[in-house]
């Protein structure tokens, strides 16, 4: 059988918005975090920019590199806290091992258990990237799956803003035409949220709740990953 660790508590959430839905909270409690933290680092002016113009992050503003701000305070939180994953970043050996050719992605989901996974010739990994270099991490994602075909790839992509879930096939190849299995945006959201920096501008949290598109987040859930894993790859949970 199919072990999942690290069951996520958001097993049956309906998708359908309310004032309650607990993916809408969870996702709104981890981008108030992040924009506290732009806050702390006084660089509320710079991210104002970056969320509703076309500037990129910079670290200089951040005091560190935009890539691992945004791991850490806004994209690892995510997807530890809100869509129920466990996860090891900077992996140098999983499930099966990467090719010496490829590098080392940012990071693997081990929600499948590691053994599981390499008996099954699953390899569960993610990309991050700045604000607006989400096609970057397409870049990578691709580099990967082109040194080895022969095993079954789910990656999850993001800038922060853009979220992507690619699943691939075994002896499958991917190009420029083809479309993520799921994609959401955090960009309007965090446009509404960078308010909570402004002193003239009121935050209303009930409205990014509400806004929150979680149909479509509800696919990069831990739970809706494994099952669509299950039907997209003809892999029966029972037989695992």
């Amino acid at each position: 059988m199919w072990v999942r660790e690290n069951h996520s508590p958001m097993a049956n959430r309906p998708t359908t918005f309310d004032d309650h839905d607990p993916l809408a909270n969870d996702i709104l409690t981890v981008l108030e975090d992040f924009i506290d933290e732009i806050g702390a680092r006084e660089c509320t002016a710079h991210f104002d920019n970056v969320v509703a113009d076309n500037y990129y992050l910079k670290g200089k503003h951040l005091t560190q590199t935009p890539e691992r701000f945004i791991e850490d305070h806004l994209v690892f939180p995510l997807l530890r806290h809100a869509f129920g994953y466990s996860l090891r970043p900077q992996p140098k050996q999983y499930a099966p091992r990467w090719p010496r050719s490829s590098g080392i992605p940012d990071f693997a989901i081990t929600n499948i258990p590691i053994q599981t996974a390499m008996q099954h010739d699953i390899r569960f990994f993610g990309e991050v990237k700045p604000p607006k270099k989400i096609q970057n991490a397409r870049n990578d994602m691709k580099d990967y799956l082109d040194s080895d075909l022969d095993i079954h790839a789910v990656a999850l992509l993001t800038d922060g803003f853009t979220w992507e879930l690619w699943i691939r096939p075994k002896g499958d190849t991917i190009d420029d035409n083809d479309d993520p299995t799921a994609k959401a945006t955090l960009r309007d959201s965090l446009k509404t949220i960078r308010t909570r920096n402004l002193e003239t501008e009121p935050y209303q949290p009930f409205t990014v709740r509400k806004n929150i598109n979680t149909d479509a987040f509800s696919a990069f859930t831990a739970d809706a990953v494994l099952t669509a894993i299950e039907t997209e790859l003809d892999i029966s949970a029972t037989s695992l």
